[in-house]
């Protein structure tokens, strides 16, 4: 046995036990499990964790409690596949400017001779790696194991954006017309006026379509995702819908996700319509469904959808879903809409560096806008 710090809470105490077919046996089971202990930084040690020994910590009491499954296993992935293989075995106090430049290398440059040989990843894994890092080791202050965050000491990685190829009002005019079908003719509007995330478009329901301030508006309160079986430990305080299969109805990722967006008058009219040609009466009844009854499918419906509308439309390039959004933020960049009308329509926290916190946007002020951008894409 082995007296651990009384409980933070009760106050209680608390014990590290062992056992074993032999004292000797039990001994070393508990000095196995005490030197864990010093090693991640839960008990007092003459030493400072291993960087991958706190990092397995962080992952288990930091962040996994409070993170979707999705963006946990994204963090595992960082810090498993980039982190830890580069400079893991470096412990926190003696983390210096060169190991931030090792990790950078070790993603960036590959290396061909290793078994099996490590291809060269993006930039962008680097910066992933450098934001995950300063976040673990920020907590690592916190915690008293190191005095201060010597990510601070050193450059970020040098991101180098690749940009997304974007359909032009034009374009989207075009596919939208050359869409014959009822349910994608929709999807395309409300992704290319609205600025309407994938999930939220496939997650969309009959209750989210109400009418404020006199305007009829989709009030976005969740969107569809679909999780694997091991994705699905959800935080305690996360509300979650079952559909059926894999898919779940979940809440915006963000605050600024939550959002009310009125709808141009002929995209009013045309939506309502379908939803009494369907039959949808159900306030939590999914407005788009496929043939079948279920839920639409990001890649095994949309995707395919779209890439079948661009060539409908005569459009040639690689584009996907996800850029009309960019789409519509283009269109009210090129109206000279203010930073507030558009973070409330699009649903970022920010745009570039401008946070308008304390700014009341109406709801004849998004509506103004979007009847604007209808108008923009109408006219090419």
């Amino acid at each position: 046995m082995y007296d651990l710090p009384p409980d933070p809470v009760s106050g209680k105490r608390r014990v590290l036990k062992r056992r074993g077919k032999t004292k000797a046996l039990a001994r070393a089971r508990l000095d196995e499990a005490v030197k864990q202990y010093e090693r991640s930084g839960k008990l007092p040690s003459t030493a400072a964790p291993l960087l991958g020994d706190w990092l397995d910590r962080w992952l288990r009491e930091f962040v996994k409690p409070r993170l979707r499954p999705r963006t946990w296993k994204t963090y595992v992935s960082v810090i498993e596949s980039n982190i830890k293989p580069a400079i893991g075995g470096v412990r926190l106090d003696r983390l210096q400017p060169r190991h931030f430049r090792l990790l950078e290398q070790w993603i960036t440059k590959g290396d061909p001779n290793a078994v099996p040989p490590r291809r060269p990843k993006s930039s962008g894994t680097a910066g992933s790696a450098w934001r995950t890092l300063h976040k673990a080791l920020e907590d690592a202050v916190k915690e008293g194991l190191i005095d201060r965050n010597p990510c601070d000491l050193a450059d970020a990685p040098r991101v180098v954006l690749r940009k997304r190829q974007t359909l032009t009002a034009a374009q989207a005019r075009s596919l939208i017309d050359a869409e014959r079908d009822p349910l994608w003719h929709l999807m395309w509007r409300l992704a290319f006026e609205l600025g309407m995330r994938q999930g939220e478009r496939l997650g969309l329901t009959l209750s989210e379509i109400r009418e404020i301030d006199g305007v009829l508006c989709i009030e976005i309160r969740q969107q569809l995702q679909e999780f694997s079986p091991d994705e699905r430990d959800f935080p305690a305080d996360m509300v979650v819908r079952h559909l059926e299969d894999s898919a779940y109805l979940v809440p915006p990722k963000t605050n600024s996700g939550y959002r009310a967006i009125p709808l141009p008058r002929s995209l009013a009219i045309e939506l309502m319509a379908f939803v009494k040609a369907r039959g949808i009466s159900g306030p939590e009844d999914l407005v788009f469904v496929g043939e079948d009854g279920k839920h639409l499918r990001r890649q095994a419906d949309e995707e395919p959808r779209f890439a079948e509308a661009l060539r409908a439309a005569g459009i040639e390039g690689h584009f996907v879903p996800h850029s009309a959004r960019h789409t519509a933020a283009t269109a009210m960049m090129r109206l000279g809409l203010t930073d507030a009308v558009r973070k409330s329509i699009m649903g970022h926290a920010s745009i570039d560096v401008t946070d308008n916190v304390y700014t009341h946007v109406s709801t004849s002020d998004m509506a103004q806008a979007t009847a604007q951008i209808e108008a923009m894409l109408s006219a090419g």
